[in-house]
This record gives structure tokens, sequence and C-alpha cells, in this order.
């Protein structure tokens, strides 16, 4: 579970540290100059000469070092081009439809008439094939009701084993992998103080009830984040496009990477929570030979018991086709 803000490399990091700046002062935050250029974006002035000249176009300063503003007043966002236009081309897609109410997409829709069309024709959907998103549209959105109601959840899921599960959550998050398609429900089970990830694909029936998710549960998650965040690092070899495949698998995790020019292979650490375990592994394995665990040692021999497994099934497979 990797997190951004979409499109942040459109916007300028100045412009936004800035607006940052503004907002928080303008809602009541004191700040001196040396505040305000330590929230100042990395970049390369020169000298803090330039930096300073900024700063003396933009704000007051008090005998006592705190900063004002010339017009006490916060700086309303703003969207580019490119954001709006992709705003009417998620309102118009069917597989989004559970996020707004259909009035209320009507009415925005009516108010970006105007605005141009999102340019799809050069875009390449690189992905599996993963869920059918519009007959997932009716979980989706009670999903999303109960998350932003804040109320619990009551659901049926089977899991890959065909086990059926029943009871009542408090819904964590609503997950989407954009590679795989594939849409997960993370939920908080506090008879076992633990986190569940399942996909909303394998939910046989949800309900928003109207209790509401207990006080403390976001707490008691992040702190089982916390405690529960695993890393494995990878050795990947350029055949079979695994380099490609492998970045694009893992592009919602958390990871660090390196080029070794002498080996012509790259060393990957990937950081997941336990909950994320299984579809790491699957993962791994989908790599084939062009991937190998170098660490932890639990993960290497989870991986060979399954390339071991599937071995011994195939033996069976042919010895059942020979008698």
């Amino acid at each position: 579970m990797a997190y951004a803000p979409i499109f942040h490399e459109l916007h300028s990091d100045l412009f936004l540290a800035l607006c940052r700046i503004i907002n928080a002062i303008a809602s009541g935050e004191r700040m001196t100059r040396t505040d305000i250029l330590q929230q100042l974006p990395n970049l390369d002035w020169g000298s803090l000469e330039r930096a300073n000249e900024l700063i003396d176009t933009i704000f007051l300063f008090q005998p006592d070092g705190t900063a004002e503003l010339f017009l006490n007043k916060a700086i309303a966002p703003r969207a580019t081009t490119v954001e709006v236009s992709w705003l009417r081309a998620m309102l118009e897609d069917p597989g989004a439809a559970f996020l707004l109410s259909a009035d209320l997409r009507e009415k925005l829709l009516q108010k970006l008439a105007a605005i141009p069309e999102w340019p799809r024709e050069i875009w390449q959907i690189v992905q599996e094939q993963g869920d059918d998103r519009t007959a997932l549209q009716a979980r989706l959105a009670t999903i999303w009701q109960a998350l932003r109601e804040k109320h619990q959840l009551a659901y049926a899921n089977r899991d890959s084993r065909g086990n059926l599960h029943e009871g009542i959550c408090s819904p964590c998050r609503l997950e989407y992998d954009a590679v795989a398609n594939r849409f997960y429900l993370i939920i908080w089970q506090e008879e076992e103080a633990r986190a569940i990830k399942m996909r909303v694909a394998s939910l046989e029936s949800v309900q928003c009830l109207d209790a509401p998710i207990p006080a403390g549960t976001e707490e008691a998650f992040q702190q089982f984040l916390a405690s529960r965040r695993q890393s494995v690092t990878l050795r990947i070899e350029r055949r079979n496009n695994a380099v490609e495949r492998c970045f694009m698998m893992f592009a919602s995790y958390d990871k660090e990477a390196s080029y070794d020019e002498e080996t012509d292979t790259y060393t990957i650490q990937l950081y997941y929570y336990d909950f994320d375990r299984h579809e790491i592994l699957q993962q791994i394995l989908s790599l084939g030979a062009a991937a190998t665990v170098l660490a932890p040692a639990d993960m290497r021999e989870a991986i060979i018991e399954r390339l071991q497994a599937a071995w011994h099934s195939m033996g069976n497979v042919s010895v059942n086709k020979e008698g």
C-alpha cells in the first residue's frame, strides 16, 4: 500500500509549498522566516538571497519576527487543465460510477462540458484482465458508503479455497491495484485484533449497517500496520521482460532499487504488510527463474515449498496420464 497524490508531478513544488505556508498563516499558525525557509522545497537557489527576496514579496514580518500576509486570506485550490480533463474522463467512466451519486455526477459533467476530453487514443492500457468493474458497482458503492459514513459492514466472503466467511467488520481501506485491475477491501477484525484483506470480487454479499465504526479503530489499524511492515529483497535478471514486469507488478508497493552494471541485474527491496504476503508470493513466482529471493530466509523457503508442490503435482499428473 503506497499512497501518492494524483498528478503531483504536474504541479510546481514551490507553488504548492507557498500555498501551504500561506494557508497555514491565514488559519492562525505563527511562522518565522526560518520556518518558511525550512518548508520551501529543496531548490537550487544558489544562495539564500533569492529565496529571501521571494519571501519578502509575499510576506510581511512583525518586529517579533512573525510572518503576516498582505491579504489575510487563504488560497483556494486550483486545478490544472489536465486534472479537470481527467475528472471529466473519470465521471464518464462507468467503472467509477460508485464514487459519486448520479445527480452529482450529472451536475459536474454539465459544468465540465466545455473542458477538452481526455486524449484516450494516446494512452495504452497495460494491465491484467482482473475484475469486471461494472459488475462490482453495487458492492463497491456499499463499501464506499460505509467508509464515507464510518459505518460497519456485514459481509460474506468466499476465500480462494472455497470456504465461506461471514461476519461484521469495520472497513479501513478500499484498495485498487491498477496493474492487476482488482479491488480489495481491507477490514479490521476487533475480536482478532488484526487486519484482513479480501478481494471485492469474492464477496458474495455486503451490507452497510447503521452501527458506527468503534472509536479507536483507525488508531488500532495504524498500530497494526506499523508492527507488521515487512520486506523482501529480490535479484532480477534481464530476461523474459522480467525487469519491466517486476516494476509494473510492484508499482503500488514502497520499494528501493539498484542496478549492478557488472552482472546486469537489479536488486529490489519491497516493503509490504503481512496481509499482502500471499499476493507477493504469487507475483514473485510469476517472474520465474529471472527472480531470486535474497532475503528473508522464510520468504525464500516459502517460494521453494510452492515450487516443490507444483513439481510434485505435475509429476502426479504425468503418472496418472501414463496409467
